[in-house]
Protein backbone atom coordinates (compact mmCIF):
# COMPACT_ATOMS: atom_id res chain seq x y z
CA UNK A 1 0.00 0.00 0.00
CA UNK A 2 2.87 1.95 0.15
CA UNK A 3 2.52 3.49 -2.90
CA UNK A 4 -1.02 5.23 -1.60
CA UNK A 5 0.70 7.36 0.72
CA UNK A 6 3.01 8.29 -2.22
CA UNK A 7 -0.33 10.09 -4.15
CA UNK A 8 -0.43 12.55 -1.45
CA UNK A 9 -3.87 12.80 -1.15
CA UNK A 10 -4.42 15.63 1.25
CA UNK A 11 -2.05 18.09 -0.75
CA UNK A 12 -3.98 17.29 -3.85
CA UNK A 13 -7.20 17.88 -2.10
CA UNK A 14 -5.54 20.78 -0.81
CA UNK A 15 -5.09 22.12 -4.24
CA UNK A 16 -8.71 21.49 -5.65
CA UNK A 17 -9.87 23.45 -3.00
CA UNK A 18 -7.70 26.77 -3.55
CA UNK A 19 -8.29 26.30 -7.46
CA UNK A 20 -12.42 26.41 -6.59
CA UNK A 21 -11.73 29.45 -4.32
CA UNK A 22 -9.33 30.99 -6.80
CA UNK A 23 -11.40 30.76 -10.31
CA UNK A 24 -14.62 28.97 -9.92
CA UNK A 25 -16.34 30.59 -6.32
CA UNK A 26 -15.76 34.29 -7.26
CA UNK A 27 -17.77 37.18 -8.95
CA UNK A 28 -16.98 36.46 -12.62
CA UNK A 29 -17.99 32.42 -11.98
CA UNK A 30 -21.39 34.02 -11.20
CA UNK A 31 -21.80 36.53 -13.59
CA UNK A 32 -20.92 33.78 -16.35
CA UNK A 33 -24.14 31.44 -15.06
CA UNK A 34 -26.27 34.70 -14.86
CA UNK A 35 -25.34 35.69 -18.82
CA UNK A 36 -25.62 31.60 -19.43
CA UNK A 37 -29.36 31.80 -18.19
CA UNK A 38 -30.28 34.76 -20.17
CA UNK A 39 -28.50 32.85 -23.01
CA UNK A 40 -30.48 29.77 -22.50
CA UNK A 41 -33.83 32.06 -22.53
CA UNK A 42 -33.20 33.76 -25.95
CA UNK A 43 -32.51 30.33 -27.69
CA UNK A 44 -35.27 28.82 -26.19
CA UNK A 45 -37.59 31.81 -27.33
CA UNK A 46 -36.07 31.82 -30.66
CA UNK A 47 -35.86 27.33 -31.40
CA UNK A 48 -39.11 26.14 -33.34
CA UNK A 49 -41.23 23.36 -31.39
CA UNK A 50 -40.98 20.29 -32.58
CA UNK A 51 -43.85 17.92 -31.39
CA UNK A 52 -43.31 14.16 -32.16
CA UNK A 53 -46.91 12.50 -34.31
CA UNK A 54 -46.71 9.04 -34.55
CA UNK A 55 -49.27 6.44 -35.99
CA UNK A 56 -49.09 2.88 -35.25
CA UNK A 57 -50.50 0.33 -37.66
CA UNK A 58 -50.55 -3.39 -37.73
CA UNK A 59 -50.15 -5.64 -41.22
CA UNK A 60 -53.21 -7.36 -43.01
CA UNK A 61 -52.96 -10.72 -42.54
CA UNK A 62 -55.41 -11.94 -45.30
CA UNK A 63 -52.81 -15.04 -45.94
CA UNK A 64 -54.45 -17.20 -43.39
CA UNK A 65 -58.02 -16.15 -44.37
CA UNK A 66 -57.63 -17.13 -47.96
CA UNK A 67 -55.42 -20.31 -47.30
CA UNK A 68 -58.55 -21.43 -45.72
CA UNK A 69 -60.64 -20.51 -48.46
CA UNK A 70 -58.83 -21.40 -51.66
CA UNK A 71 -56.12 -22.90 -50.23
CA UNK A 72 -51.99 -22.09 -50.38
CA UNK A 73 -51.71 -21.67 -53.93
CA UNK A 74 -54.69 -18.97 -54.14
CA UNK A 75 -53.36 -17.11 -51.32
CA UNK A 76 -49.62 -16.99 -52.98
CA UNK A 77 -51.63 -15.49 -56.38
CA UNK A 78 -53.41 -13.08 -54.05
CA UNK A 79 -50.21 -11.84 -51.99
CA UNK A 80 -47.99 -11.77 -54.98
CA UNK A 81 -46.04 -14.31 -52.92
CA UNK A 82 -45.40 -16.15 -49.77
CA UNK A 83 -47.53 -13.49 -47.99
CA UNK A 84 -47.63 -15.16 -44.77
CA UNK A 85 -48.76 -13.24 -41.95
CA UNK A 86 -46.14 -10.98 -40.35
CA UNK A 87 -43.84 -11.44 -43.35
CA UNK A 88 -42.04 -7.97 -44.60
CA UNK A 89 -44.16 -8.14 -47.96
CA UNK A 90 -46.44 -5.67 -47.08
CA UNK A 91 -44.58 -3.39 -44.62
CA UNK A 92 -42.33 -3.16 -48.51
CA UNK A 93 -45.36 -2.69 -50.69
CA UNK A 94 -47.12 0.23 -48.04
CA UNK A 95 -43.64 1.82 -47.95
CA UNK A 96 -42.77 2.08 -50.94
CA UNK A 97 -46.86 2.92 -52.42
CA UNK A 98 -45.90 6.36 -49.39
CA UNK A 99 -42.99 7.23 -50.81
CA UNK A 100 -43.87 6.61 -54.32
CA UNK A 101 -44.46 9.37 -57.07
CA UNK A 102 -47.22 8.17 -58.32
CA UNK A 103 -48.94 8.19 -54.78
CA UNK A 104 -47.60 11.55 -54.36
CA UNK A 105 -49.71 12.97 -57.53
CA UNK A 106 -52.20 11.64 -56.21
CA UNK A 107 -52.28 13.61 -53.01
CA UNK A 108 -50.90 16.96 -55.12
CA UNK A 109 -54.16 16.48 -57.05
CA UNK A 110 -56.38 17.03 -54.00
CA UNK A 111 -54.98 20.03 -53.62
CA UNK A 112 -52.50 18.86 -50.35
CA UNK A 113 -49.16 21.11 -52.28
CA UNK A 114 -51.27 23.91 -52.02
CA UNK A 115 -51.95 23.12 -48.11
CA UNK A 116 -48.20 23.20 -47.65
CA UNK A 117 -46.44 25.62 -50.02
CA UNK A 118 -49.55 27.83 -50.91
CA UNK A 119 -52.26 29.58 -49.29
CA UNK A 120 -54.61 26.47 -49.38
CA UNK A 121 -56.53 27.35 -52.21
CA UNK A 122 -57.56 23.69 -53.57
CA UNK A 123 -58.04 25.21 -57.13
CA UNK A 124 -55.66 23.12 -59.78
CA UNK A 125 -54.98 26.93 -61.72
CA UNK A 126 -53.54 27.81 -58.64
CA UNK A 127 -51.70 25.00 -56.67
CA UNK A 128 -50.34 23.45 -60.40
CA UNK A 129 -48.63 27.30 -60.74
CA UNK A 130 -47.15 28.04 -57.23
CA UNK A 131 -43.92 30.09 -57.64
CA UNK A 132 -41.58 28.10 -56.11
CA UNK A 133 -38.79 29.48 -53.44
CA UNK A 134 -34.98 28.88 -54.50
CA UNK A 135 -32.47 29.69 -51.71
CA UNK A 136 -29.66 32.40 -53.21
CA UNK A 137 -26.96 29.71 -53.23
CA UNK A 138 -29.09 27.69 -55.45
CA UNK A 139 -30.09 30.54 -58.24
CA UNK A 140 -26.37 31.61 -58.07
CA UNK A 141 -25.23 28.12 -58.75
CA UNK A 142 -27.91 28.07 -61.47
CA UNK A 143 -26.50 31.61 -63.45
CA UNK A 144 -22.99 30.60 -63.17
CA UNK A 145 -23.44 26.85 -64.59
CA UNK A 146 -25.98 27.56 -67.17
CA UNK A 147 -29.12 25.85 -65.91
CA UNK A 148 -32.68 26.09 -64.97
CA UNK A 149 -34.19 26.09 -61.89
CA UNK A 150 -38.04 24.64 -61.84
CA UNK A 151 -40.30 27.70 -61.32
CA UNK A 152 -43.36 26.15 -60.11
CA UNK A 153 -44.04 23.26 -57.64
CA UNK A 154 -45.01 19.92 -58.63
CA UNK A 155 -45.77 16.42 -57.18
CA UNK A 156 -42.23 16.06 -57.37
CA UNK A 157 -41.39 18.40 -54.47
CA UNK A 158 -44.59 17.10 -52.25
CA UNK A 159 -42.94 13.73 -52.86
CA UNK A 160 -39.57 14.63 -51.19
CA UNK A 161 -41.39 16.46 -48.63
CA UNK A 162 -43.38 13.23 -47.57
CA UNK A 163 -39.86 11.06 -47.80
CA UNK A 164 -38.49 13.95 -45.70
CA UNK A 165 -41.23 14.10 -43.28
CA UNK A 166 -42.76 10.88 -42.62
CA UNK A 167 -40.54 7.64 -41.35
CA UNK A 168 -41.99 4.29 -41.94
CA UNK A 169 -40.32 1.72 -39.72
CA UNK A 170 -40.79 -2.01 -38.46
CA UNK A 171 -39.20 -3.65 -36.01
CA UNK A 172 -37.84 -7.05 -36.54
CA UNK A 173 -40.47 -10.32 -35.83
CA UNK A 174 -42.97 -7.69 -35.45
CA UNK A 175 -46.14 -6.63 -37.45
CA UNK A 176 -46.73 -3.53 -36.56
CA UNK A 177 -45.46 -0.84 -38.49
CA UNK A 178 -44.53 3.01 -37.19
CA UNK A 179 -45.32 6.18 -39.19
CA UNK A 180 -43.60 8.94 -37.24
CA UNK A 181 -42.92 12.98 -37.76
CA UNK A 182 -41.03 15.62 -36.05
CA UNK A 183 -43.62 19.02 -37.02
CA UNK A 184 -43.86 22.01 -35.10
CA UNK A 185 -47.52 22.23 -37.15
CA UNK A 186 -48.94 19.36 -34.84
CA UNK A 187 -52.60 19.75 -36.21
CA UNK A 188 -51.99 19.73 -39.70
CA UNK A 189 -49.42 17.15 -39.77
CA UNK A 190 -51.92 14.96 -37.86
CA UNK A 191 -54.23 15.25 -40.56
CA UNK A 192 -51.67 14.91 -43.27
CA UNK A 193 -50.45 11.63 -42.26
CA UNK A 194 -53.74 10.50 -41.92
CA UNK A 195 -54.71 11.44 -45.35
CA UNK A 196 -51.14 9.89 -46.64
CA UNK A 197 -51.57 6.31 -44.66
CA UNK A 198 -55.27 5.67 -46.16
CA UNK A 199 -54.18 7.01 -50.04
CA UNK A 200 -51.32 4.89 -49.70
CA UNK A 201 -53.13 1.79 -48.97
CA UNK A 202 -56.43 2.43 -51.20
CA UNK A 203 -53.25 3.03 -54.11
CA UNK A 204 -52.44 -0.23 -53.75
CA UNK A 205 -56.29 -1.72 -53.82
CA UNK A 206 -56.56 0.27 -57.06
CA UNK A 207 -53.27 -1.14 -58.72
CA UNK A 208 -54.46 -4.66 -58.01
CA UNK A 209 -57.68 -4.13 -59.39
CA UNK A 210 -56.20 -2.81 -62.51
CA UNK A 211 -54.11 -5.77 -62.61
CA UNK A 212 -56.52 -8.49 -61.69
CA UNK A 213 -58.93 -6.93 -64.54
CA UNK A 214 -56.06 -7.23 -67.22
CA UNK A 215 -55.50 -10.43 -65.95
CA UNK A 216 -59.03 -11.19 -66.27
CA UNK A 217 -59.26 -10.04 -69.69
CA UNK A 218 -56.06 -11.72 -71.02
CA UNK A 219 -57.08 -15.06 -69.74
CA UNK A 220 -60.72 -14.82 -71.08
CA UNK A 221 -58.70 -14.57 -74.47
CA UNK A 222 -56.41 -17.53 -73.95
CA UNK A 223 -59.55 -19.49 -72.87
CA UNK A 224 -61.53 -19.03 -75.92
CA UNK A 225 -58.53 -20.12 -78.35
CA UNK A 226 -57.93 -23.42 -75.64
CA UNK A 227 -58.83 -26.74 -76.67
CA UNK A 228 -57.24 -28.52 -73.85
CA UNK A 229 -59.49 -29.37 -71.07
CA UNK A 230 -56.46 -29.06 -68.76
CA UNK A 231 -55.44 -25.80 -69.61
CA UNK A 232 -58.98 -24.52 -70.10
CA UNK A 233 -59.67 -25.46 -66.17
CA UNK A 234 -56.36 -23.94 -65.05
CA UNK A 235 -57.56 -20.64 -66.87
CA UNK A 236 -61.05 -21.02 -65.32
CA UNK A 237 -59.32 -21.49 -62.36
CA UNK A 238 -56.80 -18.36 -62.55
CA UNK A 239 -60.00 -16.35 -63.39
CA UNK A 240 -61.63 -17.16 -60.25
CA UNK A 241 -58.90 -16.03 -58.03
CA UNK A 242 -58.47 -12.41 -60.01
CA UNK A 243 -62.41 -11.97 -59.23
CA UNK A 244 -62.02 -13.42 -55.61
CA UNK A 245 -59.51 -10.79 -55.07
CA UNK A 246 -61.43 -8.36 -56.49
CA UNK A 247 -63.74 -9.25 -54.26
CA UNK A 248 -61.65 -8.43 -51.82
CA UNK A 249 -60.60 -5.48 -52.65
CA UNK A 250 -63.47 -3.80 -53.47
CA UNK A 251 -64.52 -2.24 -50.03
CA UNK A 252 -63.67 0.75 -48.14
CA UNK A 253 -61.23 -1.20 -45.69
CA UNK A 254 -57.70 -1.55 -45.27
CA UNK A 255 -56.11 -3.59 -47.74
CA UNK A 256 -51.93 -3.63 -46.69
CA UNK A 257 -52.57 -1.74 -43.03
CA UNK A 258 -55.04 -2.11 -40.41
CA UNK A 259 -54.96 1.22 -37.74
CA UNK A 260 -54.80 0.38 -34.25
CA UNK A 261 -53.53 4.20 -33.20
CA UNK A 262 -54.22 6.34 -35.68
CA UNK A 263 -51.93 9.86 -36.29
CA UNK A 264 -51.53 11.68 -32.78
CA UNK A 265 -49.05 14.06 -31.21
CA UNK A 266 -47.29 13.85 -27.63
CA UNK A 267 -48.27 16.12 -24.77
CA UNK A 268 -45.02 18.25 -24.89
CA UNK A 269 -42.66 19.03 -27.81
CA UNK A 270 -39.45 16.84 -28.14
CA UNK A 271 -37.53 19.84 -28.79
CA UNK A 272 -36.23 22.12 -27.84
CA UNK A 273 -34.41 20.03 -24.58
CA UNK A 274 -35.05 22.54 -22.00
CA UNK A 275 -33.12 21.01 -19.70
CA UNK A 276 -30.08 20.04 -22.14
CA UNK A 277 -30.04 24.01 -23.44
CA UNK A 278 -29.75 25.49 -20.04
CA UNK A 279 -27.62 22.50 -18.11
CA UNK A 280 -25.07 23.14 -21.53
CA UNK A 281 -24.98 26.63 -21.50
CA UNK A 282 -24.37 26.79 -17.69
CA UNK A 283 -21.61 24.39 -18.08
CA UNK A 284 -20.03 25.78 -21.09
CA UNK A 285 -19.95 29.63 -19.49
CA UNK A 286 -18.82 28.13 -16.51
CA UNK A 287 -15.84 26.47 -17.90
CA UNK A 288 -15.31 30.06 -20.41
CA UNK A 289 -15.39 31.65 -17.23
CA UNK A 290 -12.66 29.66 -15.33
CA UNK A 291 -10.65 29.55 -18.39
CA UNK A 292 -10.48 32.94 -18.47
CA UNK A 293 -10.09 33.52 -14.93
CA UNK A 294 -6.95 31.15 -14.93
CA UNK A 295 -5.43 32.75 -17.91
CA UNK A 296 -5.66 36.08 -16.44
CA UNK A 297 -3.78 35.23 -13.31
CA UNK A 298 -1.63 33.51 -14.82
CA UNK A 299 -0.80 35.44 -17.66
CA UNK A 300 3.12 36.02 -17.34
CA UNK A 301 3.65 32.20 -16.68
CA UNK A 302 1.72 31.47 -20.13
CA UNK A 303 2.68 33.84 -22.85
Amino acid sequence: MSFLKNIAFKQKIHLIKDFFYDFVLIKRSIYALGISLLFSFYVLQTSTLQFEISATLKEAGFASEDKNILGSSAAQVFLGGSGGEGSDDSFNDFKSNMHSYAMAKRMWSQGWGSKIYGNGDLNPEYFNAIPKKHKTSSKIAAFVLGYDLFEFYSAHDLQAYIIRSFKVSKKRGSSNITVSALKSNKDFTITFMSATILEADKYAKEILIKKSNEVIASTYKQLATSKNSSISSALGGTINSEYYKIGRLENDMPFHIDIIDPPHSSEYPVQPNIAAIIYSNLIIFLVFSVLFSFAQKHKEDLW
